[in-house]
């Protein structure tokens, strides 16, 4: 069953950036596609963090899709077409985030309750020539049916896929998955879904194929981010773990130029999500540095508990 499915990876901002990316992909694989944190427009430009994030040069030999965030269908208009002017093709819709910040302006999951909006959008984004599009989002933003006037507008741009995550923006990442409406979902949908939300192993993922057959697959995320090796377990050992890590490293520690103070917050950001069921004294050492020595001395401790 897993061989038909595809396994696809969750974008998480500020952590599934190039560098990780290009890293798991030569390490580890086992993704058949990668999406980059979303780009948005902040005061009429888009962020430079975004534009190095998908830079072309800095994707090669991954499988990757940019993602777009927005609610104003100008701003769309200008991320889509400086993908488009970078040799993109296909582009992915978040209409998922959950962040209260984002949600109150009308983005990501806060334009599921306005429909007129989304239309306004994908109609935009469809007078745009030689592109394919797909979409990320929830049921709603606080009403599990809010879906439901979203599907009806999908014709507009025929998504390639449609990544769904079975639960309101109001929920955040908490309480139970809707898996009802998900069922409803596969019933309607014209296009094919893609199933997101709380997959911790392979055997999740069969439980989820073997539940709904028809789907395309999966997308994990923060489950990925702690076991890079989750789609191939074979891979799950101290040296590609330690290789996987010195990568990112080796890059930060090469490249930012805050001092060793901006690369060691750096590192401990990523070790918020990193191998969370690596040895617990070790990892609070690494929390808990306040240099550059402390802190390789912590991660190689917990290195050698593995």
């Amino acid at each position: 069953m897993i061989t038909s499915c595809q396994i696809l990876c969750a974008p998480l901002q500020g952590f599934t950036t190039h560098v990780w990316r290009s890293a798991h992909a030569r390490i580890f694989g086992g993704i058949h596609n990668y999406y980059s944190p979303f780009m948005r427009i902040e005061h009429g430009k888009l962020m430079n963090r975004d534009i190095i994030d998908v830079k072309p040069e800095n994707n090669q030999d991954v499988p990757f899709t940019p993602q777009i965030l927005a609610c104003a269908p100008s701003d769309a208009v200008k991320m889509v077409q400086h993908l488009k002017d970078n040799g993109y093709e296909h582009i992915n819709i978040n209409l998922g985030c959950p962040f209260p910040p984002i949600a109150l302006k009308h983005k990501g999951s806060g334009m599921l309750p306005y429909p007129q909006e989304v239309e306004e959008l994908f109609s935009a984004l469809k007078s745009i020539s030689g592109l394919s599009y797909s979409v990320k989002m929830r049921l709603g933003w606080q009403d599990a049916d809010q879906w439901r006037n979203i599907f009806q507008l999908m014709d507009l741009i025929t998504p390639t896929h449609i990544i769904v995550h079975p639960c309101t923006g109001k929920d955040q990442y908490k309480g139970n998955l809707n898996l009802e409406a998900f069922d409803e979902m596969v019933k309607v949908s014209h296009y094919p879904l893609i199933f997101n939300g709380n997959i911790q192993s392979l055997h999740d993922i069969e439980q989820i194929m073997l539940k709904w057959p028809s789907i395309q697959g999966v997308i994990i995320g923060r489950a990925l981010a702690s076991d890079p090796a989750l789609p191939c377990p074979e891979k799950a050992s101290p040296e590609n773990y330690r290789k996987f890590y010195l990568e990112i490293y080796n890059h930060y520690a090469a490249t930012l130029t805050g001092g060793e103070h901006q690369v060691l917050k750096k590192m401990q950001s990523f070790w918020e999500m990193f191998l969370l069921q690596a040895n617990r004294k070790c990892r609070k050492a690494i929390k808990k540095a306040t240099s550059i020595s402390s802190y390789e001395a912590a991660v190689e401790s917990l290195f050698g508990t593995l």
